[in-house]
């Protein structure tokens, strides 16, 4: 998928950098205007990109590769940045203190999902959900696709969870505790067990719907509870996987790149840097302004993005090689902070000097660690507001 944003405004961008006598943009920005040791260069040919990142994790905090601290569920309609639909999938392992229980003295079991804050969509809407068993293998460090589903069971729980709850719990029937007692039991059970899918309830018909999010880790309380021999003992959640299906936006808001996490689109650009010539550089920033307005519209919320990810990339195809650059946070008013500049310039200083090749194009993604439908609205203006663009701060005048 590619789809241009705002070609028209991106042509006069790329105009006003060809005729500034640097070649590339200097005087576009009042405030950059009076340094004369900065260099601005325009972002050019801004689209959504495919991206594939994937919701999928360890709900345990010391893992930091596939950590995943929640997982979403709900449906939404929102013709701005596209329709959504999520189900999550847990699995559980074996709680302290179950050593010696056998299948006898389980009589109980439920799952507590604790609501994490995060929200997406209608506030004001009453998410009706359901509770399934996961038919089949699945493994949390598999490459599924983001919107890939799994097997599932007949209902065997329902549940409705609304904004101001701060917890959701299915109790689960007494014929699957008993069936599933010996299960629960086996010192084997983290193996034997495959866990539950929790879905938006059949029948549920966004208008315009949510999408809730739920904490995974056990120190915020998730898992599931087992009632053996009068003692309550909490089995942790492991293995998560939100899967989150998408459409694209029906009616994407002006001068904006409708960029959102877990929604296979990402931003791509192009930036000539090299066009800078042959310089010491101090210190290179990505200027981004967002459109902060979309981040809420009466009870509909989209969250902000609170940072995000710049790839350089080299290379096309099986030969392409992806550079991560830096990491970029958002603040409060939409605006882009670098915070580890010493590798982004360093990446640039070696581009300006010939050493290395310049970047064919530039990715910017949301933050993939944590499950989210955040937001990245990228506001794309006339010249002489905020454009999208790098400022480069050179050293001297050049060597």
């Amino acid at each position: 998928m590619k789809v241009p944003v705002a070609a028209a405004v991106f042509a006069a961008l790329a105009l006003s950098a060809c005729q500034d006598p640097a070649g590339v943009g200097l005087g576009l920005i009042d405030e950059e205007q009076l340094d004369p040791s900065v260099r601005v260069v325009p972002l050019e040919d801004l689209s959504l990109i495919d991206d594939s990142t994937v919701a999928i994790g360890i709900a345990a905090s010391s893992n930091t590769a596939l950590g995943q601290p929640r997982v979403l569920v709900g449906e939404v309609r929102d013709p701005a940045f596209g329709d959504a639909r999520a189900v999550a999938y847990v699995d559980a392992i074996r709680g302290s203190g179950a050593d010696g229980v056998s299948a006898g003295d389980i009589t109980a079991i439920w799952l507590e999902l604790h609501r994490s804050g995060y929200v997406y969509g209608d506030t004001t809407t009453a998410l009706p959900l359901e509770l399934r068993e996961i038919e089949g293998d699945w493994e949390a460090d598999v490459d599924y696709a983001p919107d890939t589903t799994f097997a599932v069971g007949g209902v065997l729980a329902t549940a409705s969870v609304a904004q101001a709850d701060t917890l959701v719990r299915f109790d689960l029937p007494a014929a699957w505790v008993q069936g599933n007692a010996p299960t629960f039991a086996s010192a084997d059970f983290g193996t034997a067990f495959e866990g539950l899918a929790v879905r938006p309830g059949e029948g549920f018909a966004p208008a315009p719907g949510v999408v809730y999010g739920f904490d995974t880790f056990e120190s915020a309380g998730s898992g599931f509870r087992v009632v053996a021999d009068g003692d309550t003992l909490l089995y942790p959640l492991s293995e998560v996987f939100s899967s989150v299906a998408v459409e694209a936006p029906t009616m994407p808001p002006a001068a904006v790149a409708p960029v959102r996490a877990q929604s296979q689109a990402s931003l791509g650009f192009g930036a000539d840097v090299a066009s800078v010539g042959p310089t010491a550089l101090a210190r290179a920033r990505l200027r981004l302004p967002l459109e902060a307005g979309l981040a809420q519209s009466g009870p509909f919320v989209r969250p902000i993005a609170s940072r995000a990810f710049l790839y350089g990339l080299r290379g096309e195809g099986d030969d392409r090689v992806r550079s991560l650059l830096a990491v970029v946070v958002f603040d409060d008013e939409g605006e882009a902070t670098v915070t580890d500049t010493a590798t982004l310039s360093t990446a640039f200083q070696a581009v300006l000097l010939a050493e290395a090749d310049p970047f064919d194009r530039f990715e910017l993604v949301p933050d993939p660690a944590v499950a989210s439908l955040d937001v990245l609205p990228v506001r794309v203006e006339a010249p002489t507001a905020t454009p999208p663009r790098f400022t480069l701060t050179l050293v001297g005048t050049g060597l």
